[in-house]
């Protein structure tokens, strides 16, 4: 009879699927859906992955349909583009979604676009900004965006750089191989930085940020995505508690 994985070996066997959901997801919010970006959709095995990491088969279903169509109609091609712009990038924009986690901290009520150097993106904890500590964490890793002369206004709470650094985080997993992460320190450490950064920096904001896309977006490309990334967040916070519970 085959023995059961522990919940920790189950989780890095993952890991390497998990990091390129996480850098798919860093992908999509970076920069716009160049031909070369959806053709690799179409062709590579990334949304059935994520459709088994994230237990959404529909929309995943919806996202790859949605990329063929795409890449069929010029058309519809450039509209994408555009949507690109006017959800992320271009701050008056009626339909404006800041991609930053400033935004979405405190009162919903009291939130404003925030453009890029606006000092109110910089929340602060005694004397240091949420944007000191995410600088101070990405150098602790060596950690540089692959887009980031992509990303809006360069700033470290941006979605993509959020999102990016947990798959670098995830893959750090990877050396381990079944049978040792469980009894691992290592790996514990691992996986403890995973779920701190992860709860401080990520689930606290990305289902807010998922619904304001989901809301706004014409293009099933974005609102299918932000409901993968709703169901892939719940599905690692899930995770995520059921093991550290047993470190």
């Amino acid at each position: 009879m085959k023995e059961e994985l522990s919940p920790s070996d189950y989780f890095a066997g993952l890991s390497r699927y998990r990091s390129l959901i996480y850098n798919f997801f860093s992908r999509v919010f970076a920069r716009k859906s160049d031909r070369e970006f959806l053709e690799s959709l179409a062709s590579e095995e990334i949304i059935d992955i994520i459709s088994g990491v994230c237990e959404n088969e529909e929309s995943s279903v919806k996202l790859k349909d949605t990329v063929k169509k795409v890449l069929f109609d010029s058309g519809k091609f450039f509209k994408l583009e555009e949507e690109f712009d006017e959800l992320f990038i271009i701050p008056v924009n009626i339909r404006f979604i800041p991609p930053y986690i400033s935004y979405y901290l405190g009162d919903k009520s009291k939130r404003v676009n925030l453009g890029g150097g606006d000092k109110s993106a910089r929340e602060t904890e005694g004397d240091v900004t949420l944007i000191d500590r995410l600088e101070f964490t990405y150098k602790s890793l060596n950690f540089m965006l692959k887009d980031t002369k992509e990303v809006a206004l360069k700033r470290p709470d941006h979605i993509s750089y959020i999102l990016g650094f947990m798959g670098a985080l995830v893959n750090l997993e990877e050396k381990y191989q079944t049978g040792q992460a469980l009894n691992s320190l290592p790996f514990q450490e691992i996986i403890a930085n995973e779920f701190s950064f992860f709860n401080e920096f990520a689930e606290s904001w990305l289902n807010l940020f998922a619904e304001e896309v989901i809301e706004k977006a014409d293009s099933p490309f974005y609102t299918e995505t932000a409901k993968l990334l709703q169901s892939f967040i719940a599905c690692e916070k899930r995770d995520y508690e059921n093991i550290v519970t047993k470190i």
